[in-house]
């Protein structure tokens, strides 16, 4: 008898505690495209850290459509396609998670209309380093998308988790790392 076969309660879980999802392979394969979503901030990330190689690359392959920019805006719309069509998932730690992670990036690549963020964030010392924000950008929507499929999880704890801990760990990093590595 497979798990789908085996009788559920009112919970959708199984005797045995499982939980089975009524998605699918319409979730897993969403999930796998969300998590591919990822791979489009490999090129910002490399150039931030001082391996623009493959940024300038894609750059030259597919034009403007290849600037950092552009990127994260494909990943936020792919990675969109995963909440909507993916697993079963709170929504407010992704929501969150989206608006902080914009303002990570926001303070790392040059975005047009949030320029006076960039600037702002750009005139206090601890704030200016472009690849600390953007490294706190994806590990706001890594924590995200994992806090997402907790369904106890109160609001409280996405706003610590997403909020709070990667901003203090950003101030921290920005006064603490920029000495010890040579910035």
């Amino acid at each position: 008898m497979s798990d789908y076969d085996k009788p559920t309660g009112q919970d959708g879980k199984q005797a045995g505690g499982k939980r089975i999802s009524s998605g699918g392979a319409r979730q897993k394969v969403f999930n796998v495209v969300g998590w591919l979503a990822f791979t489009l901030l490999l090129p910002p990330v490399l150039a931030m850290f001082k391996l623009p190689q493959f940024q300038e690359l894609i750059t030259t392959k597919l034009g403007s459509w290849g600037s950092p920019v552009a990127l994260v805006a494909c990943f936020y719309v792919i990675l969109f396609l995963r909440v909507f069509f993916g697993s079963d998932q709170r929504y407010t730690p992704v929501l969150l998670g989206y608006a902080l992670s914009f303002l990570y990036f926001s303070n790392a690549l040059d975005i047009g209309f949030m320029r006076w963020l960039y600037d702002l964030a750009h005139r206090v010392a601890f704030l200016r380093y472009d690849a600390m924000s953007l490294a706190a950008g994806v590990v706001v929507i890594f924590l995200a998308n994992a806090l997402s499929g907790y369904r106890k999880v109160h609001w409280i704890v996405d706003v610590l988790v997403l909020g709070v801990i990667p901003a203090g760990a950003l101030v921290a990093a920005g006064i603490y790392l920029p000495g010890l590595l040579g910035f």
